[in-house]
């Protein structure tokens, strides 16, 4: 007698939180591409756009082209994390430490200019937040990215395979025991 169920092994479970930051990520995400098509339909509500990516700062055009790109990057973190996918948060964890680098690249690279000052004291006012948000993506996804089944199911998997074992020894019967289980 064999059952039609196949074993599943349990996932792990996902927090809610994450969830959230999925949504604010996408949310993100698409505020980064209307700022860069804002200023293509040529609408005077900003200043010229600027952007820094990697330590370097992009103006006009290419600024554009780079917010696109981010876009597109929080957009697969959002739904990679979303739809519980390993690879958005490896995603969503490289990207955040790029930005924590190129946050303190921009500073290092900017700070002997005296012209420059008043943005360099903005990138590195955002620094500590930048780096909260990467510790806590950390914090929240080691155990999902490092550790594919939780503890309590390996436990309860080997606790139900030393049963097994312990009823076919005990038993007379251990081929009925084995197709039982």
């Amino acid at each position: 007698m064999k059952s039609d169920r196949q074993f599943e092994p349990p996932r792990a479970v996902w927090p809610f939180d994450l969830r959230v930051f999925a949504v604010v990520c996408g949310l993100w995400g698409l505020c980064l591409a209307l700022s860069a098509a804002l200023p293509a339909i040529d609408v005077d509500l900003v200043d010229p756009i600027e952007t820094i990516f990697a330590g370097v700062r992009f103006n006009g055009y290419d600024a554009r082209l780079v917010l696109i790109v981010e876009a597109g990057i929080f957009a697969a973190i959002a739904i990679g994390i979303f739809f519980h996918r390993r690879w958005g948060l490896l995603l969503g964890l490289w990207y955040m430490v790029e930005v924590v680098m190129s946050h303190l690249a921009f500073v290092i690279a900017y700070l002997p200019m005296r012209s420059e000052w008043e943005n360099v004291r903005a990138v590195a006012s955002q620094g500590p937040m930048v780096v909260l948000i990467t510790l806590y993506l950390w914090i929240r996804a080691c155990d999902l990215i490092f550790d594919p089944q939780p503890a309590e199911a390996l436990e309860r998997t080997t606790s139900d395979a030393s049963h097994r074992a312990a009823s076919r020894r005990g038993s007379g019967t251990g081929e009925i025991a084995a197709i039982a289980d």
